[in-house]
């Protein structure tokens, strides 16, 4: 799984010098023995990039595409600038992360989350504060989870991550 990860970097490096038509796609071998395939679509702006390897599987978005694809229906913070996305399916297992800037205040954007969590029955269950980070952490009773932290910038407005997993 380290490989695949690695060269999903790789393959997101490499598209984003791409025009706004470009559209690839091939297979390839991991080095173990294990066939796989990726495509990329879009432009530098709005694109996905798609590695499958067996029976897992890793998204890389941005844009557009990035905000429709947050878990659990969760809506991306208004006006804020997806930096970068990523989600992933192996192993009975699926993840998402999503990291994005604004420049509204940590708590402005954590008691906007907070509300999108209680209202989609995901129970706060994590709070921390540190410093110029905090995080709010919660989970449904299936066991799947949601964390949202935000961290102050340097240069005015915060950084936030928003990392969600589930059990398939």
């Amino acid at each position: 799984m380290c490989r695949f990860l690695i060269l999903s970097v790789t393959l997101v490096l490499a598209a984003c010098g791409s025009n706004e038509n470009e559209r690839a796609a091939s297979s390839f071998d991991d080095g173990d023995g294990n066939k796989g395939s990726y495509s990329i679509r879009g432009d530098e702006e709005n694109s996905e990039t798609v590695i499958r390897s067996g029976e897992d599987e890793v998204r890389i978005a941005t844009g557009d595409k990035a905000a429709n694809d947050l878990p659990f229906d969760i809506k991306l913070y208004p006006g804020a600038d997806i930096q970068t996305s990523m989600s992933g399916m192996g192993e009975g297992k699926s993840g998402a992360m999503l990291v994005f800037r604004t420049g509204d205040s940590a708590d402005e954007v954590i008691e906007f989350y907070r509300k999108q969590m209680e209202a989609r029955g995901i129970a706060v269950k994590t709070e921390i504060k540190s410093g110029d980070m905090q995080m709010i952490g919660g989970e449904r009773a299936k066991g799947e989870g949601l964390h949202v932290s935000v961290t102050k910038s340097p240069d005015g407005g915060v950084t936030g991550t928003i990392v969600a997993g589930a059990q398939n």
